[in-house]
Parts: structure tokens; sequence; C-alpha cells
């Protein structure tokens, strides 16, 4: 089986292209269930954020599994591939692992070190066991990314800040002009983005700064809780316009799938600085036509997060270390694969020899608990070297080889047994 990964990122693709592959959260274990569907996809999962939407499969045959996930895009967002394929990459074997070993580590993020997606790659994992499309590779590949992403912000020193697309952007107009965050302000949104804002706004501004923000969402409860805890004014939906109108800087963050204010929303309204944070954007990109308004999207944010050149080659240097040590572990581990019906076999045939002789010896021992555990610990620890040995071979031609000359000495290469094993015992064989 194959480990392959397909999609998009802000490196390959723009964020007008990015959206178009982007999706919400509430559709991704339909996804998931779509992409098993198609032919040559054992396991999959999908990792969508705003900077990018991949798609993680094990696959028999990698044209095929390519195919069908590009098939998918066809289906599922009604893209025409074809239009897209230049902005599309495919990573394979050894590749697709430490890129997504990159990925949760924040090294492949528009912003270096933005702390979101440890979260982002957990959920992923998440739906993907929830949608029944998870098997053993794909777990052991998540989970060995969130262990990599863990060991990267504590040993490298880029958790040092706490980065994110939120704070970029609040930077970000902070770099345009310091006299910004002193005017009426406006944030569109009430989701984990718009939040972060939200107490960047509460550390980082001053009372007198604080009185001229104003929340704007659909949930009448979710507004009323998020001014409550922050203490902005709080204004619904339909007072949109007025609060545009009044308002010199507009963070917008709802997380719609789609466009929520278009030029129409800001003609005539004189300077505005608006920053659109979401993807897909909640902006018309036809909004910077109007010459009044600077827009500002995600794109524009990369490299706004506080380290200096210097630093990030210092993080990207400590982390490459890490990352081909787990990826070393990684391949160890799939190598390893190839041992358990061999090691399944073979504890089986010691078992049932262990039974026999346990059954021959009760006459010599009256006390049967005592001689279980014993007969237990001998079979462990006859067992225990080889099945080290045969899990630490460093190729699969190797381990072939000395499953071959088990299967020989033991007699256990007939044995159909252990292709029943459940999984629970195949993962007690690798322990």
């Amino acid at each position: 089986m194959h480990i392959l990964v397909s999609g998009v990122r802000h490196r390959t693709a723009p964020i007008e292209v990015r959206e178009k592959f982007a999706l919400p959260e509430q559709s991704v274990q339909e996804a998931l269930r779509s992409l098993r569907s198609g032919l040559g996809i054992a396991e999959c999962a999908i990792l969508t954020t705003c900077n990018r939407t991949e798609i993680y499969a094990v696959v028999s045959d990698i044209e095929a599994g390519i195919q069908a996930i590009r098939q998918f895009y066809h289906q599922f967002k009604g893209l025409n591939i074809t239009d897209y394929r230049p902005y599309m990459f495919n990573l394979l074997h050894e590749d697709a692992v430490a890129h997504l070993f990159r990925v949760a580590s924040g090294l492949d993020s528009l912003i270096i070190g933005e702390g979101q997606i440890m979260s982002q790659v957990k959920d992923a994992l998440s739906l993907a066991h929830e949608a029944e499309s998870a098997g053993v590779l794909i777990d052991k590949l998540f989970k060995s990314a969130l262990v990599v992403g863990k060991r990267v912000r504590t040993e490298t020193g880029i958790a040092d800040k706490d980065v994110s697309v939120s704070l970029a952007a609040y930077h970000y107009v902070r770099q345009l002009d310091e006299n910004l965050l002193n005017r009426r302000i406006a944030l569109i949104g009430g989701g984990k983005m718009a939040e972060i804002m939200m107490s960047l706004f509460k550390q980082g501004m001053s009372r007198e700064q604080q009185q001229n923000i104003t929340l704007v969402n659909r949930n009448h409860a979710r507004l009323s809780e998020l001014s409550k805890r922050y203490g902005f004014r709080g204004c619904t939906w339909d007072a949109m316009g007025s609060v545009i109108a009044e308002s010199d800087v507009i963070f917008v963050a709802t997380g719609a799938p789609h466009v929520v204010l278009g030029r129409a929303d800001f003609e005539g309204l004189g300077e505005k600085v608006v920053v659109d944070i979401a993807v897909p954007r909640n902006v018309d990109p036809r909004v910077s036509e109007l010459p009044e308004v600077q827009l500002f999207n995600t794109d524009d944010l990369a490299g706004t997060n506080g380290y200096t050149a210097e630093v990030r080659e210092q993080i990207k240097q400590k982390a490459q270390g890490i990352l081909e040590e787990e990826c070393l572990h990684f391949h160890r581990w799939r190598t390893s694969l190839a041992a358990v019906p061999t090691i399944v076999r073979l504890r089986q045939k010691v078992e049932k020899i262990r039974q026999g002789e346990l059954a021959a010896s009760g006459a010599l021992c009256n006390d049967d608990a005592a001689m279980e555990k014993f007969s237990r610990t001998l079979v462990h620890k006859i067992l225990h070297e080889p099945t080290v040995r045969l899990k630490s071979a460093d190729s699969s031609e190797e381990i072939n080889q000395q499953v071959s000359v088990l299967n020989r000495l033991f007699g256990i290469e007939n044995d159909q047994q252990a292709h029943t094993v459940c999984p629970d015992v195949e993962y007690e064989a690798l322990a």
C-alpha cells in the first residue's frame, strides 16, 4: 500500500484557487465517505485550513488513487481539474510523510509557527475516524505528525510567539499605520479567528481604543456572549451597513463559505482599510477596485509573524533534525508491518505448545494460577528477542528474508489463523 497526499496549498496556489478547493468542517465527513466510495482508496483523511486543502490517502495503485482524488474534486466541488492542475501538488511515500510532519510543526504555514495547525491536524484525524476512513496507516501517520508537531514546538523555540493568522492581521494593520488602531474598528464574525482577534484587542489596546470597537454577528446569542466577555459594543447583522459606514478599519472573519460583503457595501463611504482573513474569502475582491478602499487578504500576511529571517532559519535547522528522526521512526514502523502475520503465527504456535505442556504438567503443580503465570512469562521471554529483531529490520528486503526463515524454521508458513487475527492482536504483536 502507498501513502500519497494531493491538493492545493499556499505555496502552490493563490487564495482565489485555494478557496475553490476549501471544504467547510461540516462537509468533511461526507467528503471522506465519497472518497472511500471511489475505487482504489483504502484509507483517507482531509486537512483543510485557510492555507491548504490536502487529501491524504492510502492506495494500492498510485495513478488510480490520484485519478480518484481528481474525480472527487470534480464531483464533490464541481471543479474542472484540468484548469487547476498547475496549482495542485502530489507527494508520495516518504515525501508525503515528511510533508505532513512539516505541516503539523507549523513550518509549512503561511505564518511560520502558527499554532492552530496542531488542533486542525487532530481534528482531521478525528473526522476521519468518525467517517470510518482512517485505518492503521492514516491513524499512525497523523498521530506521528502530532508527536512531531509537539516536539518541534517544544524543542526549537517556534512556539515562543503565539502566532496566528489573526495576530498577523493585527500586526499588519499596525505596520500600515500605527494610528489605525486609534480609529473606529469593526470586527465582523464570531468564530475561532474572530475570537482570537478580540483577545488581541483586549490585551493590546487601551480602554479608550476598545470603546471604538464594534462586533457584528448573525447569531444573537453568540453576539451577546462575546460582547459581555470582551466588553465591546455588539451589533446585529441587519445593522451591518451603518457599522461599515462609521468604521475606518474592518476585519472580516465570518467563517461563511462565500462572499458576504460586496462592492456596493463600500461605495461612497470614504476611506476604509478592510482585512479579510477568511478562506473562502468573505469580501468580494472587486472591492479593491474602489480607489478609497484598501483591501487585504491572507496572502498579504505572509511573513508577518514577528520572527526575523535569521531566527526563522535557526528554527528550521533545529526542526529538520527532529523531522528526519521521526520520519525514520515512521519508516521503521511501517516496514515492521510486514512482520505482523509471522509474529502472530509464531506466538500462536508457541502459545499452543505452552498450553499443551501446562496441561501435561498439571499433576506436578497444584497451583494453577502460579503455573499459568510462569508459563506465560516463559513464552514472552523466549519470543521477545526474535520479535524485537524482526521489527527492527532496516529494509523490506531484510524483513522478508527473516520472515521467510522464521516461517520455515517454525513450520508456520501454512498456518492461516494469523490472517484472521483482529487488529488489537496485531498491535500487541508489534508492541
